[in-house]
């Protein structure tokens, strides 16, 4: 269908809607069947079997003393050697009930023969063979007012069975094709703006189809124009990267002057140029803040550890990480390791020593290296953009911690800087996420 098509039933709607009506008429028919087996018919069976003995006994009774062309209007009786239908044919399941009936409760048994069409009377009925001198034997005719067979053409009953099926066909209708569909639409709506938006389930009727494809047209164009920006930001970063660098060189050869007037110009284009880096670290971050969800997995924290330490070949990495099944993100893991590792390397001191522990349920893992560390009266537990952090350590900042911030949120923890013994350590707690505790 096309979304610019009007909201309305297609043709598979329809269809569908008959469907459940019919199937609706159907159960209502089998229930009404159920109930009849069940409750109705011992009814039926003991009112057919003491009305049959009652007449079958009067009628005999009569005919001791009047014949049969004597007896009343309304009582019809039959000679004949072989019944009035012909050869007696076997009984159904109901007359054989019947004539057991009879039996066991009135201590009466009559052959029964059932009435075959063009019934006698409207609603058919039962021959029951008599007991009595005259030959060819005699057979009295039991019309049915009620039974099994004829209470489904009383009008109340079919009436009754084809509303309650029409109206059960359309509570079905209405929760599969138009309860369920829109719940499932509106628990998936976004919340809030994540990335990728994640698109609606296309289903239901006609018009709950229409809505959810333009919803996700929005959708798409939303993702995609999220994911240029991404792109854009992400482009305008490494194009600063090369200049800034650039200049910095340059900066360093001329830091070397003694003219008192051009090295007050050089501390002034390094205070510009210490400002393009931060501009450049937000728009970093700002390229970041967007990324799409986190594919979280079961790995083993030793192996991927081991793997990020393989790629520093020339570097002095301490790995003590022992054997720890988790449930996280591995690739962002590595990438924030990784991070950690060249933040290490590039602005402390080797050797660089990487542990790894459980705490109940929570996950530490650090990075410590023997650089210059924080006053011993100060953890810094903040945030790396925080003033404090920046006055305390300025080197151990920038996009990279920004990345494994954002990591250890995604996973419910944070990163904490503190001293340490003649070092510097950089921790991550990480707790839980989406499916459950980090820690196997």
């Amino acid at each position: 269908m096309s979304p610019q098509s009007s909201p309305r039933f297609d043709r598979a709607d329809w269809i569908r809607l008959l469907l459940c009506l019919l199937g609706g008429c159907g159960a209502s028919f089998t229930l009404l069947l159920l109930a009849l087996n069940t409750f109705l018919k011992p009814i039926l069976l003991d009112e057919t079997a003491l009305r049959t003995t009652r007449s079958v006994r009067l009628v005999e009774l009569s005919l001791e003393v009047i014949a049969p062309s004597e007896l009343p209007l309304g009582v019809i009786v039959e000679a004949s050697w072989t019944g009035p239908e012909g050869p007696v044919r076997p009984l159904d399941l109901f007359d054989r009930k019947v004539q057991g009936l009879m039996l066991r409760r009135y201590g009466l048994y009559r052959q029964l023969q059932r009435d075959q069409r063009p019934f006698v009377e409207s609603w058919g009925g039962t021959w029951v063979r008599l007991r009595t001198p005259h030959e060819p034997p005699l057979w009295l005719y039991q019309p049915e007012r009620l039974s099994s067979s004829s209470v489904w053409f009383l009008p109340l009953l079919r009436s009754g069975a084809v509303l309650f099926g029409l109206i059960l066909g359309t509570v079905v209708f209405l929760r599969r094709l138009v309860e369920t569909p829109f719940t499932r639409v509106f628990l998936q709506l976004p919340d809030g703006l994540p990335a990728p938006l994640p698109l609606l389930p296309e289903r239901g009727i006609a018009p709950l189809r229409v809505l959810s494809l333009r919803i996700n047209r929005l959708l798409e164009r939303l993702n995609n124009a999220a994911s240029e920006r991404r792109q854009l930001l992400r482009g305008i970063v490494h194009d600063l990267a090369g200049p800034q660098t650039r200049i910095g060189l340059q900066l360093e050869l001329l830091s070397g002057t003694r003219d008192p007037a051009l090295s007050e110009a050089l501390r002034a284009i390094t205070s510009d140029l210490h400002q393009m880096r931060a501009i450049t670290e937000q728009l970093g971050l700002l390229a970041e803040r967007d990324q799409p969800t986190i594919t979280v997995g079961q790995l083993a924290l030793d192996d991927l550890c081991a793997r990020v330490v393989a790629s520093y070949v020339r570097q002095p990495i301490q790995l003590r990480v022992p054997r720890i099944l988790v449930r996280l993100d591995g690739a962002g893991l590595e990438r924030a390791l990784r991070n950690l590792i060249d933040n290490a390397l590039d602005h402390g001191q080797p050797p660089v020593e990487i542990m790894a522990w459980v705490e109940k349920t929570t996950l530490i893992l650090q990075v410590k290296d023997q650089g210059q560390g924080v006053a011993p009266a100060t953890l810094l537990t903040m945030p790396q953009s925080s003033p404090s952090h920046d006055r305390e350590r300025r080197h151990h900042r920038g996009l990279g911690l920004a990345i494994v911030e954002r990591f250890c949120r995604d996973h419910q923890g944070s990163l904490t800087f503190l001293s340490a013994e003649g070092g510097f350590v950089a921790r991550m707690r990480l707790v839980a996420t989406q499916e459950g505790s980090v820690v196997l």
